[in-house]
């Protein structure tokens, strides 16, 4: 231990669990002005440093119409299994891969039909499903502290606009 100038405490032990919050940016598509996502989420690591992500998210896009600004706007949950890929020997910096399912409501234009110059919207509200994908480069602050930017994307059906949601956008855990 005389070696040593410090001293970490254990990471990533099974049964830890976790509080996360993230903010991002909806990518691709033509988005006024910045389409964005907020999410809060709940992390329970399991063997090998590998978590399950429970989380509820809110984004909110606006499309361009006649002058107008259209919003759209998805309530979702979403269940991934967060694989550890890659990192350092300490596990200061880790990479992890995810897949999981997503399940949402989406609503458009505030589920106002009519638009004020008399045009009427044809998609519809609906309920949304589908899959998620999630790269995350993820580094520890503290012991209890952990920043992390992450990539992610998700296909969902049952919606009436784009199926393919590309994101990307940073996050902080606390670990308790």
């Amino acid at each position: 231990m005389a070696g040593f100038s410090e001293v970490k405490a254990q990471r990533l032990m099974e049964g830890k669990k976790g509080i996360e919050l993230s903010i991002g940016r909806i990518l691709g598509g033509n988005f006024l002005p910045t389409p964005y996502y907020i999410q809060a989420g709940m992390t329970v690591t399991r063997k090998k440093g590998n978590y399950l992500l429970w989380a509820f998210d809110y984004s909110r896009r606006k499309y361009a119409f006649g002058g107008m600004e259209i919003p759209v706007e998805s309530f979702a949950a979403e269940g991934s299994y967060n694989l550890y890929v890659l990192g350092d020997w300490t596990r200061t910096v880790s990479l992890y891969v995810g897949l999981g399912a997503v399940a949402g409501y989406e609503t458009i234009n505030e589920s106002k039909k009519i638009l004020p110059m008399g045009a009427v919207i044809l998609n519809e509200d609906r309920f949304i499903y589908g899959g998620a994908l999630r790269l995350s480069l993820e580094t520890y602050l503290g012991d209890r502290v952990v920043l992390l930017v992450q990539g992610k994307t998700r296909y969902v059906m049952g919606t009436t606009l784009e199926r393919f949601r590309p994101m990307a956008g940073v996050g902080i855990r606390f670990i308790f």
